[in-house]
């Protein structure tokens, strides 16, 4: 008799350790996972009362204490097993993410009818005995209704099936076929056990099926940050996706916070965590408030995505509620003076928008384009901007740009005090797109180096560069050399040298007629590579310049290392000179670049005050829109031909 057992003894340890492994590995967010928990915590108390009841009715005749437990746990065994095909029937529509099927309370009242017959029968058996029966001469027996109980579980397990098979395309073939798993574990265990009633083998088959569900489909590194534990970005773009095949009418709400690496850097990472979590549990409150169902997700460094089932919602009634609970959370880190700023975008899907490149695009960006004291804006505001589309079709217009040679390098002359004429240039990359018309390098280059086009756009600078030295013959324009820009990966780049090397014997262009400018970003992330090609550059007569002083933490003993021959002070310094602080600061960073004996190029000049104090301070070049903005090649070879004629000086009494 013990030996039907044997399979519930191997059941019940494998459910615990599938639910305590669920809620160590922090499976516990998202509807989702606290269905799944529910299931394996049901199934536990399955077991638990089907070993009960088997190990209490074995020896006959049954009687006293053992004959009400035994009957206690036939209730039990029969209440929860059939719970569970209902449940994990609402875990495929969750998992499918299609939820919102079943949200209409006719569909509800329908769906509902399987499992409500089945307690009403339960509820009647102890008076009709119809179901099954638990005595003390007999034990346990099955009634004649007892097929009736299969009959309603299979009705949750045709529609599961069903509905998985209408959902394939939703999931990944392994996920849809460990859900799949389940039925056909489980049924044909059920038929098998049907006719061969001492092998128990129903539960440790759904065992098996769950413990394929939670390494396939349960998995925390698809779903969950692992630092703060809440939903991750991966999983909302995922969602979003099911979301717009299943064409579900939702309302996004993405809320940023805008000083979130500020607050991180003051509070430290682990008290930072505590306190993204207590934000996530506050919103999270304030939505069940609301009767809103909702799902959250986390993106560093502070993005919350909370997808309402409600589209309806109106969404800025909640700000105020926010900015109070906000206030409550700063009452939690009292004394640190941290706080997070925020801003909040609705996005109506699918009459707001119905992109999912826009809808993934707009929570990246709906602050940079919304006015500064605005905390909410809707979505539907700025979605049909030129702004916004410019950054949403990035992508396709950088692809345009490589493939129809739309890129154009500029040039801005830069003018020496001391010669009293233009002896340099930057060469500065222009786009202009047929659809968009200009687009910003500000916009393009950030771009392009996150989508891996950076190589091949320096590759053209650097190409368009030295053929212009070459054709125009930049010596006798009275420039000694022009300055290119070179990107992080171009810098990282093992072949950098042999590519400008390349570019040298094919124009005849000489190392003292290239500078390369490299930013303080640079540096900042200088390896092997990097250092190596420097050095391979230099020793074959490169100059450098650092591009952007100012702008990042500058470290005056590390640019003294560097082999660096000019150092390119950023605008923002310029801009500050009309304050006594800002004046002063410009004025000690020239004495300091002159004491380790730095040439200084100082960007962004645009008045005549700005120029003569910098002149007076005794820096080297002058490079803005005071003397000229970026030009096309053509253009600025006829500006140097006007401006630097041979044996004439630029008066600089011309540019007042």
């Amino acid at each position: 008799m013990d030996s039907i057992l044997y399979f519930d003894y191997i059941a019940l340890p494998l459910y615990i350790i599938l639910m305590v492994s669920s809620f160590a590995r922090g499976m516990t967010k998202g509807r989702s996972s606290r269905l799944f928990n529910w299931i394996l915590f049901i199934s536990i108390i399955t077991t638990i009362c089907d070993i009960g009841l088997e190990t209490l009715v074995r020896v006959k005749p049954v009687t006293g204490g053992r004959l009400f437990f035994a009957t206690v746990f036939a209730y039990g065994y029969f209440l929860f097993h059939n719970m569970t095909a209902f449940i994990y029937f609402l875990f495929i529509y969750s998992i499918t993410n299609t939820w919102y099927k079943l949200r209409k309370k006719v569909v509800q009242l329908i769906m509902s009818i399987p499992f409500a017959i089945f307690v009403v029968l339960l509820c009647f058996n102890p008076f009709l005995h119809n179901c099954f029966t638990v005595t003390a001469v007999d034990g346990y027996q099955r009634g004649t209704m007892m097929n009736g109980f299969y009959v309603l579980a299979s009705l949750y397990v045709i529609i599961g099936l069903t509905h998985l098979v209408y959902c394939k395309r939703f999931l990944t073939i392994t996920k849809w076929l460990a859900l799949f798993s389940m039925y056909v574990f489980t049924y044909a265990a059920v038929i098998f056990q049907y006719f061969h009633q001492p092998y128990m083998i129903e539960l440790v088959s759904s065992a098996i099926s769950f413990l394929l569900i939670e390494l396939v489909v349960q998995r925390p590194d698809e779903v969950l940050d692992s630092v703060v534990g809440l939903m991750s970005w991966n999983a909302y773009l995922d969602t979003v996706r099911k979301i717009m095949i299943t064409k579900q009418p939702v309302q996004i709400l993405v809320i940023k916070f805008t000083n979130a690496k500020e607050v991180r850097t003051y509070l430290g990472e682990e008290r930072y965590v505590k306190y993204i979590k207590l934000v996530a549990t506050k919103t999270q409150a304030l939505a069940a408030a609301e009767h809103l169902h909702m799902e959250l997700f986390f993106e560093h460094p502070g993005y919350f995505y909370l997808i309402i089932d409600e589209h309806d919602f109106d969404s800025r009634k909640a700000i105020p509620i926010l900015s109070s609970n906000v206030e409550k959370y700063t009452e939690d880190l009292k004394g640190t003076g941290a706080k997070l700023e925020y801003k909040v975008c609705s996005i109506k899907y699918p009459d707001g928008l119905d992109d999912f490149r826009e809808i993934k695009h707009i929570g990246h960006h709906f602050s940079e384009l919304m006015p500064h004291d605005q905390v909410f804006i809707d979505a539907a505001e700025i979605c049909h901007t030129k702004e916004f589309q410019i950054i949403n079709n990035m992508n396709d217009i950088l692809k345009r740009a490589i493939e129809g040679e739309k890129f154009e390098v500029y040039y801005q002359p830069i003018y020496s005090i001391w010669d009293h004429k233009f002896i340099s240039a930057e060469a500065l990359l222009r786009l202009e797109d047929d659809r968009f018309g200009q687009i910003s390098p500000a916009e393009f280059i950030p771009e392009a180096e996150r989508r891996g086009l950076i190589l091949p756009i320096g590759d053209f600078v650097l190409e368009q560069v030295h053929k212009f030295a070459s054709e125009n013959e930049i010596e006798k324009l009275g420039l000694s050399y022009i300055e290119i820009n070179l990107s992080v990966a171009q810098c990282l780049e093992k072949e950098l040298p042999n590519k400008i090397g390349a570019l040298r014997d094919k124009y005849n262009v000489g190392p003292e007629s290239v500078n390369l400018e490299i930013t303080e970003t640079s540096y900042e992330n200088i390896g092997r590579v990097m250092d190596e090609n420097l050095k391979i550059l230099s020793e074959q007569g490169y100059s450098f310049s650092l591009d952007d002083y100012g702008v990042g933490y500058s470290n005056i003993q590390r640019v003294s290392k560097l082999p660096l021959k000019i150092v390119k002070i950023d605008k923002s310094l310029v801009d500050n000179m009309g304050t006594t602080s800002g004046r002063s600061i410009m004025n000690n960073t020239v004495r300091m670049m002159k004491d380790i004996n730095k040439e200084l190029v100082i960007e962004g000049v645009e008045t005549k005050e700005d120029f003569e104090a910098l002149r007076n301070m005794g820096c080297d070049f002058i490079q803005g829109f005071y003397f000229s903005k970026p030009l096309p090649a053509k253009q600025f070879v006829e500006f140097l031909k006007e401006h630097n004629k041979q044996d004439n000086e630029v008066s600089e009494e011309a540019w007042n």
